[in-house]
């Protein structure tokens, strides 16, 4: 492994554990979400909550909800918060109230965060590439009524 491999691998990685209280103040997520970004796809999701350590989620290409494309989770693990989508695996460098940011650790290249606007809203923000060539993406995620 080269030196700016091992030293880009190592940044930002979670120093300070993480409690079931603090994995508990990410619930604002639990809900039916629509995405939206201009020049983007629409995607939707599902998360659940399906204990006090594992979030569930599900993507979806309609807003019917019919027409699943992959499926995610969020865990705490011995004090450390990931989240994994198929061989991905990010873990958490900072997560609160406000909301989370996550930072690649296996087999993803891209760092995003999450913050809470309202009970009704977040923001999801992607980042990828190195800086100069960063690829910057927000979603606007919407709580979808009555599902």
């Amino acid at each position: 492994m080269s030196t700016a491999s091992a030293q880009r691998s190592q940044r930002g990685q979670p120093r300070t554990p993480f409690a079931l209280s603090d994995f508990g103040k990410l619930r604002w997520l639990e809900g039916t979400w629509e995405g939206t970004s201009p020049g983007e796809r629409t995607f939707y999701e599902r998360i659940h909550f399906t204990s006090d350590s594992t979030v569930d989620i599900q993507y979806f290409m309609d807003p019917a909800l019919s027409k699943q494309t992959g499926s995610g989770r969020i865990y705490l693990s011995v004090g450390r918060i990931f989240h994994s989508f198929g061989p991905a695996r990010w873990g958490a460098s900072h997560a609160d109230e406000h909301g989370a940011y996550f930072v690649p650790q296996v087999s993803a290249n891209n760092t995003f965060a999450w913050t809470y606007q309202s009970p009704d809203a977040w923001t999801a923000t992607m980042r990828s590439g190195f800086s100069g060539q960063e690829h910057v993406t927000v979603y606007q995620m919407k709580r979808i009524s009555g599902r």
